[in-house]
């Protein structure tokens, strides 16, 4: 049985999410029939902006690390 929340809506910018199931791990297995899986469409993933360094040059400092 699937339940949709409906208590935790995501904020816009939020960098990270996470959802409790209230479902058991064998519920969780059973939803994921091999046709939803078929069907299933990937998450769109939206990576955080790198840090600018004090002198405001983001690009300098990704190619530090």
């Amino acid at each position: 049985m699937h339940r949709q929340r409906t208590d935790n809506p995501e904020p816009a910018d939020q960098g990270v999410s996470h959802s409790s199931a209230s479902q058991t791990p064998e519920e969780i297995l059973a939803y994921w029939t091999p046709e939803r899986m078929a069907e299933a469409k990937p998450r769109e993933v939206r990576l955080a902006e790198p840090a600018a360094s004090p002198d405001g040059d983001a690009d300098a400092d990704a190619a530090e690390n």
